[in-house]
């Protein structure tokens, strides 16, 4: 059975509720599955359990194994296609790297989707070339691609979470004086560096001082 973010998300939002456990795991069956609390009470105990057990394996994602696999670089997402870039070098300029730092430092799970819409570029069939081509990424589509990200299998999202959740923890610092000293160096405008110096603050807990 694959399993979207968007699915993913709706389990991780139930499985991190305050409530009686066993009703808590038969909202986390009804959402897998698509079907009614009628259909999930009825169900053999036996099919129940395993399904349970599934859900506890699909939760049980290791971070060491996720960095230790492959990223995907084309995703599929319904019947739309993706490429995926990890490399914070071009294309990726000032502003979604800002975006891919702040949702991951903001509940990251619940912003998969969000992330992913951020690293981005939507790719079209070339008939004339027989393969998937990159199209120009649309800043102003940020909220369409993270629709479509939510059709993408799940494990492709935790993936771009933990990925960048980590490069957050070990360089959020140095990238954001970084990126405020160049806007300095290139005299950026100043409605743009107070706007960068905000998200700093944000997205490194307080390492950077907001200017008075």
């Amino acid at each position: 059975m694959k399993l979207t973010i968007d699915k993913f998300q709706k389990l991780h939002s139930i499985a991190t509720m305050e409530m009686d456990e066993i009703d808590k795991a038969s909202n986390l069956v009804q959402i897998l599955l698509g079907k009614s609390v009628e259909y999930v009470e009825s169900m053999p105990l036996k099919k129940f359990g395993k399904i349970c057990e599934d859900l506890k394996r699909t939760f049980d994602l290791k971070v060491e194994d996720e960095m230790n696999r492959p990223p995907r670089q084309m995703i599929a997402c319904g019947t739309k296609v993706y490429h995926l870039n990890f490399d914070i070098k071009n294309p990726f300029n000032t502003g979604r790297y800002i975006e891919v730092l702040t949702f991951s430092k903001d509940d990251p799970i619940m912003n998969m989707h969000n992330i992913l819409a951020s690293i981005c570029t939507p790719m079209h069939w070339s008939w004339l070339k027989m393969r998937y081509v990159k199209d120009e990424f649309n800043v102003l589509k940020h909220e369409e691609y993270a629709d479509d990200m939510k059709k993408a299998d799940y494990r492709h999202g935790y993936h771009a979470m933990v990925f960048f959740y980590l490069l957050s923890q070990h360089s959020t610092i140095n990238t954001m004086d970084y990126l405020v000293a160049q806007m300095n160096l290139r005299k950026g405008n100043k409605k743009r560096l107070q706007q960068l110096r905000k998200i700093s603050q944000v997205v490194s807990d307080g390492y950077t001082t907001q200017k008075r």
